[in-house]
């Protein structure tokens, strides 16, 4: 039997949930379905998201208010779109008007992937003139680079990319695992830390 889920999300706790829960009651979702998070929506591991993603089943339905409720960069969108429509589920995003089960649905979805490979393409290589010029200018890759800004957005933002691995990332910033971690490390408590300020 298919089930309709519903997913809101508020980054700070001076937003209101009222239109979000307001839009998926008319869409038919029963509240007790719907799943609430006061998140950045940068933050990838969040936990009602998670809790939600991993009940849906063949025919599912996940309706969100809009697409930014779930994700704030493409990539990261796109690895949700494609989790859901792994599971044979479906996405509906009500203020869009998308319905990944629809013609126009599947455009979307398919739009996005290219979009996303784009991205992902210009972050490696805006990733690889920026490790050139470094070296140019004389900068040495060593054992334990300082952690500047730039290194640990560029981490962040391969680490977002789905279709980035860790060894490819090391090797074209020319950094050791464990400083590609320390980076991650570092940007997470960053955000976090711009959360609780937003708060």
């Amino acid at each position: 039997m298919r089930r309709s889920y519903g997913y809101s999300r508020c980054s700070t706790s001076s937003q209101d949930w009222a239109i979000q829960l307001d839009a998926l009651a008319r869409a038919g979702v029963d509240d007790r379905d719907v799943y609430r998070e006061k998140a950045s929506g940068v933050k990838r591991d969040r936990t009602e998201l998670r809790r939600v993603l991993d009940l849906l089943r063949p025919d599912d339905r996940l309706y969100v208010y809009a697409l930014d409720r779930l994700a704030r960069s493409q990539l990261h969108l796109l690895q949700i779109v494609e989790e859901i429509e792994k599971k044979g589920a479906k996405l509906i995003s009500l203020r869009e008007n998308i319905d990944t089960s629809s013609a126009l649905g599947k455009f979307f979805t398919g739009i996005l992937g290219s979009l996303s490979a784009m991205e992902r393409e210009l972050i490696m290589e805006r990733t690889k003139a920026g490790v050139a010029l470094a070296r140019e200018r004389g900068v040495k890759f060593g054992r334990t680079p300082k952690l500047t800004p730039s290194l640990i957005r560029q981490v962040l933002l391969a680490h977002d990319d789905p279709a980035t691995t860790v060894p490819e990332t090391c090797r074209i910033l020319g950094i050791s695992r464990s400083s590609y971690y320390s980076a991650l490390r570092a940007g997470r408590l960053q955000a976090k830390d711009l959360v609780i300020e937003a708060a």
